[in-house]
């Protein structure tokens, strides 16, 4: 069966290319799904097609992981899923992907519009932030970065009982954290975000700070707006290189004073499925996240700057890259 799919071709350059879906050829195990919205998750595939993902992306390789579509046809194995199930699934931005059924998330309830259901693949990644730190309620929790995977930790900690200060060098950013429901905003470009941060805790600090850029520059920064005892959630994922002093960051993790608890949140740290022995797992946490959506404690809708043909991919890519102001949420719709 002729597919297409978004592809990093070489360093720099995307394309919508033809490939073969083996409709037939599924393992015991496997799920194709024919897809209708698929979102870019801007930090990691920008990365991807500039060549900094270089020890795990290669070209020429498809893009992205964030799709929600229906079932055309499941392996021999898989019972939970069926044909015309309408599901959220890490597959890439094409017509069809075939991925195992633990990477299928969840079923798409009833009643949420399958555009922005994507974005819940993106709060996957978010909540990790939340599962790991020990936030309780009433803490203050500072998140630097406020794209897609800051906005929604930021919405998540706030969800929680949390009293959040979202933070970001662009101001489009920090209006659409406004319209999603954090009430603290700080640009980051206009005053020196630590001292905000102190200034709106009253000189004390955060609890919690979650580093969401990736950025090591605003993560050495952030050192300076935990609370005593408190802890930094690395949410972001570090990439380039950067030379600085870390000897604050060593510092503040060695002494009792601030005492910093030093904490990882990658996305895939949680298992896939459900299991006798664990709690927290991708498919609960897409269940939780989807019922949050249903009763509109998580608010996708604002975060859809476009939704675009798959084959604009080339320039979407350039526009994410280049005017970051101007996009957040970009969607392809593969339905026609």
């Amino acid at each position: 069966m002729k597919a297409k799919a978004v592809c990093a071709t070489e360093k720099d350059v995307v394309e919508l290319q033809e490939f073969e879906s083996d409709e037939g050829g599924l393992t015991p195990n496997q799920v194709l799904v024919k897809t209708a919205y698929s979102l870019v998750s801007p930090g990691t595939e920008l990365d991807c097609v500039s060549g900094k993902e270089s020890s795990w992306f290669h070209f020429p390789q498809q893009l992205g992981y964030c799709a929600v579509g229906e079932v055309a046809a499941v392996g021999s194995a898989v019972s939970e899923y069926g044909p015309g199930d309408i599901v959220l699934a890490a597959t890439a931005h094409a017509t069809h992907g075939v991925v195992d059924a633990d990477y299928v998330r969840s079923k798409v309830p009833a009643g949420v519009d399958a555009k922005i259901a994507p974005f819940v693949h993106i709060a996957l990644i978010s909540i990790t932030a939340l599962r790991r730190s020990a936030a309780e309620l009433g803490d203050c929790v500072a998140v630097v970065g406020q794209g897609l995977i800051g906005n929604l930790a930021a919405q998540l900690f706030r969800a929680q009982g949390s009293r959040v200060i979202a933070l970001d060098r662009l101001a489009r950013r920090l209006e659409m954290a406004k319209k999603c429901g954090v009430e603290l905003v700080v640009n980051a470009a206009d005053t020196d975000p630590v001292e905000a941060v102190r200034e709106l805790t009253g000189g004390r600090g955060v609890e919690v700070v979650v580093e969401a850029t990736g950025s090591a520059a605003a993560a050495l920064q952030a050192v300076g707006m935990a609370a005593q005892n408190g802890e930094m959630i690395l949410l972001g994922t570090p990439r380039g290189s950067h030379a600085a002093d870390v000897v604050p960051l060593l510092r503040a993790v060695h002494r009792a004073s601030p005492n910093l608890t030093l904490k990882g949140a990658h996305g895939g740290s949680l298992p896939p499925a459900e299991g006798q022995f664990v709690k927290h797992s991708a498919a609960r946490n897409a269940r939780l996240i989807f019922d949050m959506v249903a009763r509109k404690q998580l608010v996708l809708e604002p975060l859809i700057s476009r939704v675009a043909r798959p084959e604009d991919a080339p320039e979407v890519y350039r526009a994410l890259r280049d005017e970051p102001e101007k996009l957040l949420g970009v969607v392809f719709d593969w339905r026609s």
